[in-house]
């Protein structure tokens, strides 16, 4: 398998979009049929990595539920990659690079989800992916954060290629605030869903993702008063 799909079962009810990297997994080799093994949360299937493909899916799910306070089921939810093909595998430690080529086609795709769906938020994962959004025009924050996170020359040089930024740490410049996308989405950048619930080095982001359940929550209220 070298691609894998879209998580669409419930696209004509999903309100929520999910971006992640690439279907490739840090530390293996194996490509999920569909992105984050978003099946393993709904069906049971015989397999003797059960267990560990469903802790991933039901890791974005309970993302999801937790941050926007149960105002959207899991079949609300549409998961994507930047880009669902293989990319060469990163050595050892580093993150897979994103083309532009790749970034430019999932920009594609993303706006092609976005034209036949009724998605009020979207939630795009990492610093890469964040990059090439902003980069190829879908978003901007404004701040920064694209100069800093351009890739490291040192990355795109070698063979294999890698992605780090340019400036370390440049994500929390954007992690859990809002922007919009198109003019029109709603999006919060946020960290990979296999760093939730927040622990250990990342509980830095603490107050990034309180100020996204804060927003989150005062969307809501405002279209429950029908601004």
């Amino acid at each position: 398998m070298t691609a894998c799909k879209d998580w669409d079962r419930f696209a004509d009810i999903a309100k929520v979009l999910v971006i992640g990297h690439d279907p490739r997994l840090h530390n293996s080799p194996t490509i999920a049929e569909y992105c984050f093994f978003a099946n393993y949360f709904f069906d049971k299937i015989q397999d003797g990595q059960y267990s560990r493909k469903h802790a991933l899916a039901k890791s974005v799910f309970d993302f999801v539920d937790d941050i926007s306070i149960g105002r959207y089921s899991p079949t609300q939810v549409y998961i994507t990659n930047l880009c669902n093909s293989a990319l060469p595998a990163a050595p050892n430690g580093k993150t897979v690079y994103i083309p532009r080529s790749k970034a430019t086609t999932g920009v594609r795709h993303i706006r092609e989800i976005l034209s036949k769906t009724n998605i009020e938020v979207i939630f795009s994962m990492s610093a890469q992916v964040n990059y090439w959004l902003q980069e190829l025009g879908f978003y901007d924050s404004g701040n920064g954060f694209r100069e800093d996170a351009r890739p490291k020359e040192n990355g795109t040089a070698t063979h294999p290629h890698y992605y780090a930024s340019t400036i370390e740490g440049s994500f929390r410049k954007i992690c859990g605030n809002e922007y919009k996308a198109d003019n029109k989405y709603s999006l919060f950048p946020i960290l990979h869903v296999k760093s939730y619930p927040l622990k250990d080095k990342f509980l830095i982001y603490s107050q990034n993702y309180q100020r996204m359940k804060s927003t989150l929550e005062m969307n809501q209220h405002m279209r429950t008063m029908g601004y």
